[in-house]
């Protein structure tokens, strides 16, 4: 009897050992689901917020103040030239002085906004008057079309700089080849496109020496203030850096990018992405389609367009008054509001062109073809278009000329105006047709700057940097040191981040080691006043991964995300 309770009890005991450890086992099971539970969601929401980092663009605007500290910031900007450093992030800050004494900061200077904050309240020209002025001067375009051989040149003008304490401009060789013949037939035509502005803007230009300057009205269909520049395939990756960096200089100026036709548009990056950097897209076919002479891209059109052509009439068919024209890799490291539209020269003159490196080297026969003597008095230098400042109130119709020149600029203008030298393009054409209509302009007269970086085996330059028009006035002596720089030119290579991680240019010879390509931060940080190459670069780690898979002409390229952060990483740190 008291064995079989013995084994009774070791029965229950043994029985209540395997309840508890399956009651362990249960409960072992049950917390290993909730912690998985919780890591899935921890993760999820990591990813979410990922994804949320890179759908909007992290655009870094000024604080918003109080009228009376807008005015103490941009009274501060113009007596001291002091600038209000953007906030930097924990990841970027920099040095807090550098040996000249000049603060270092990640981000770019941002000027304090003066005026209405709200980019979407800026008035635009009337799309249907502009459609309706296309149609109009498209037409007189047509009519006083080249009808004479195509320019033929004997040879191609070289690059090379002014003679030193060269400052005004001598004649340079004529390779032009044509005969007098067509040299007379392009000034009649010349001269019936010109007479044609002179009846509409009820002006005169006068044939020969210079006359006085004078302003041509406009016609009042274009209004308010913005940037323009042409977009689309290989063009929006640096245009969108140039957009970033010009919300991160405090300006709210609006910005129409404009692409050559639907094959170009892209409909997230415009409708979405753009939009909230305060920019659209402008499809020109829209514009170009409504007048009856057919101007495109395509072979069978009556004016064929292609490359620098879009950017005049970019300029010309934008809906702004005052515009500021950008190539997609020219970067604003100033607000333009209040350091171009809003001070001289640029509120007398009407039109601001910048330098470019080399000696002009036009044909001395343009002028002939212009009706005028050689201007001994233009600088020695030729023009550079990357920027651009023009009021269509005062210069439509230079611009009108300037748009003629660059309609018949691959056969006729730019190799007159250039002689295959290099660059050859639209750069000259907007100065040439100021000149030509005695319209006002301001040239810049402080010399471009390089910038550029060693590869390991040669020097290569890599950016020119053009100069703040209000300073430019004030120093007669050019290269004043206390001249600041107004934008960054970056051309070569292009700020394209799909291309950047594609191309080489990140590294030296060695395959190994990592580049800057504007130059030392302490250099730049002397320039600029800031970093500009991480502040670059930053945007363009941003935007490389928030739109690898959405810009067309990214898409497909591998690993394109984790490359700009691996290259950023080892130059800029973590």
């Amino acid at each position: 009897m008291r064995l079989t309770r013995r084994l009774l009890a070791v029965v229950a005991f043994l029985a209540l050992i395997v309840v508890l450890i399956r009651y362990r086992r249960n409960v072992e099971h049950t917390i290993e689901e909730a912690i998985q539970e919780v890591s899935a969601e921890w993760k999820a929401a990591e990813e979410e917020a990922t994804a949320k980092n890179r759908e909007l663009p992290q655009v870094i605007l000024p604080i918003e103040k109080t009228g009376e500290e807008k005015k103490a910031a941009v009274a501060q900007t113009v007596e001291d030239k002091a600038h209000v450093a953007d906030k930097p992030s924990p990841d970027s800050i920099a040095d807090t002085k550098q040996g000249d004494g000049k603060p270092a900061a990640a981000s770019p200077p941002v000027q304090e906004i003066k005026g209405d904050n709200d980019i979407q309240k800026q008035a635009v020209g009337d799309t249907k008057e502009i459609e309706a002025f296309w149609g109009k001067w498209s037409r007189a375009i047509y009519e006083s079309r080249p009808k004479v051989p195509k320019i033929a040149l004997g040879g191609h003008a070289q690059a090379h700089k002014p003679k030193e304490g060269q400052a005004t401009r001598e004649p340079y060789r004529d390779h032009l080849r044509n005969s007098e013949e067509d040299i007379d037939i392009l000034r009649l035509l010349h001269r019936k496109f010109v007479r044609g502005l002179e009846k509409e803007f009820k002006n005169h230009t006068g044939d020969g020496e210079q006359q006085e300057e004078k302003p041509w009205e406009g016609l009042g269909i274009f209004k308010g203030k913005g940037v323009v520049m042409v977009g689309g395939g290989e063009y929006f990756g640096p245009a969108i850096i140039s957009i970033h960096m010009l919300r991160r200089t405090g300006s709210n100026l609006p910005v129409e990018v404009f692409v050559p036709d639907e094959t170009e548009y892209e409909e997230v990056v415009c409708k979405t992405y753009l939009k909230k950097l305060g920019a659209k897209c402008v499809v020109l076919s829209h514009i170009l389609d409504k007048s009856k002479i057919k101007v495109s891209r395509k072979d069978d059109a009556d004016l064929k367009i292609t490359h620098y052509q879009l950017k005049s009439l970019a300029l010309l068919l934008s809906s702004y008054s005052d515009v500021l024209l950008l190539d997609s890799d020219s970067i604003p490291v100033l607000d333009p509001l209040l350091n171009i539209f809003e001070t001289e020269p640029y509120k007398s003159k009407g039109m601001i062109i910048w330098p470019d490196f080399w000696r002009s080297t036009e044909s001395p026969r343009y002028w002939n073809i212009a009706g005028k003597d050689f201007p001994s008095y233009l600088p020695a230098t030729a023009s550079e278009a990357g920027q651009l400042a023009v009021n269509k109130a005062t210069h439509l119709a230079p611009l009108l000329l300037a748009t003629y020149y660059n309609i018949f600029g691959p056969d006729y203008y730019y190799p007159l105006l250039s002689q295959g030298a290099l660059g050859q393009g639209d750069k000259e054409t907007f100065l040439a047709a100021a000149v030509a209509l005695n319209a006002t302009y301001y040239r810049i007269k402080t010399p471009a700057a390089s910038l550029g970086r060693h590869d390991g085996a040669t020097q290569k330059g890599t950016a020119m940097v053009q100069h703040l028009p209000s300073d430019d006035l004030k120093h007669e002596s050019t290269g004043h040191e206390s001249i600041r720089p107004m934008f960054l030119h970056s051309n070569t290579p292009k700020m394209n981040a799909g291309h950047l991680v594609d191309e080489g240019d990140l590294v030296s010879v060695d395959g190994e080691t990592r580049l800057r390509l504007l130059g030392s931060k302490e250099e730049l940080v002397k320039r600029f006043g800031f970093d500009v190459e991480q502040s670059i670069w930053d945007i363009m780690v941003q935007t490389g991964c928030e739109l690898q898979d959405t810009i067309e002409e990214w898409k497909g390229r591998e690993r394109m995300c984790e490359r700009l952060a691996e290259h950023y990483k080892k130059v800029f740190g973590p």
